[in-house]
């Protein structure tokens, strides 16, 4: 099957699937429930600290294995970097265009106040900026130069990605946006698609400048092997657990809230194992975890800068998530941080699945990191 057509299927199942839920409950649909909207009203935030303590244990228990083996993963004495090259002139505008696009966020001059509402796209079209200049002062390579064809399908692909997420949000309303200024619903959709647009392109950036640092891939360069990601009935399993679980995020949203960042990353990985695409989670099978766990916390990276803007802005979301909204860093219950783990390798595989990016533009940092292990 042509990418495309698996698109438009995966489409399809994130449209109906959470429909199909509520019919099945003997729920009606959300008010004013469209692919073009985004919550503008709280949903019921609470406290559990049963739960809190049992999702913490939980998310401890993950991550402890991929912690350790960095920790205690021996150091050597080759070079740690791919081979620097010469801080470029042009990074300095990136870093004066993120550092004039924060002051413009988070500051109230009345000469920007028609622009305050729109600065998300100027810090995030800097961060993008930045990344790609970091990466190319560590390896010489980056997508601004290597790949620009590629680094604006990322940006239209973002628009309609992310678009997805704010359709299921109207299921489970783990989040809504404050100060929204008022405008016709054709400006609703530029603006916000413009926004949108920046979230594939500043992951994979931020992917690809991790790439670049040996002592972060080299531990999970030969891991645990995980023979069965090889296997299609596996994808079969991870299609149909997608399927399901977002059929559940309709009948239960206050419980299952958390398969919003789980079951489309299923749904994507299940059609390409059926596919027999060979993909990012494919290479845990040679033990290979260093796309997993670089799109991770890429994402994680990102999701750190993403709340702390988001903090002071004048356009900004909240959250009101049932059972663990509590200790919050910035907006976001710190629990809630364990959702950008899953949702970097959804970017990946999405990006692979769409822009077939490692197939036919096989990473520069990645290529590098493996001749440089070699040396």
């Amino acid at each position: 099957m042509l990418s495309i057509t698996c698109f438009g299927i995966l489409l399809t199942l994130i449209l109906c699937l959470p429909i199909l839920g509520l019919f099945l409950a003997g729920y009606s649909l959300p008010t004013h429930l469209t692919i073009f909207s985004i919550p503008t009203e709280p949903g019921e935030a609470s406290i559990s600290w049963l739960t809190v303590g049992l999702l913490a244990v939980l998310i401890t228990i993950v991550l402890t294995p991929p912690i350790w083996r960095f920790v205690h993963c021996p150091s050597t004495n080759k070079r740690q970097s791919i081979g620097h090259v010469r801080f470029p002139w042009w990074g300095w505008i990136a870093i004066f265009w993120v550092a004039g696009s924060w002051l413009l966020a988070w500051a109230r001059f009345p000469w920007f106040e028609p622009w305050q509402p729109h600065t998300f796209p100027l810090l995030w079209f800097g961060y993008i900026f930045t990344m790609n200049v970091l990466t190319f002062q560590r390896s010489g390579h980056c997508f601004l130069f290597d790949h620009p064809r590629l680094l604006g399908h990322l940006f239209l692909l973002s628009a309609g990605f992310w678009w997805t997420f704010e359709y299921l949000n109207q299921f489970v309303k783990n989040w809504h946006y404050v100060n929204l200024p008022e405008t016709s619903d054709f400006e609703y959709i530029l603006h916000t698609s413009i926004a949108f647009s920046t979230v594939l392109p500043a992951v994979l950036s931020t992917y690809e400048w991790l790439g670049t640092f040996p002592r972060l891939t080299r531990p999970f360069e030969h891991w645990h092997v995980l023979s069965w990601m090889n296997d299609q009935s596996t994808g079969w399993l991870f299609f149909s657990l997608g399927c399901i679980g977002l059929g559940m995020i309709g009948i239960w949203p206050t419980i299952l809230f958390p398969l919003l960042w789980l079951c489309p990353l299923c749904l994507v990985l299940g059609i390409q194992f059926i596919q027999k695409k060979r993909t990012c989670v494919h290479e845990l099978a040679q033990g290979d975890w260093r796309p997993v766990i670089i799109s991770a916390l890429a994402s994680l990276v990102c999701g750190f800068w993403w709340e702390l803007w988001n903090g002071y802005s004048l356009v900004h979301w909240e959250y009101t998530i049932p059972y663990v909204h509590a200790l919050k860093i910035f907006e976001m219950p710190v629990l809630g941080y364990a959702g950008y783990l899953p949702f970097g390798i959804l970017c990946l595989a999405v990006t692979e699945e769409v822009l077939e990016y490692r197939r036919n533009h096989p990473s520069t940092t990645a290529s590098q990191i493996r001749r440089h292990n070699e040396l």
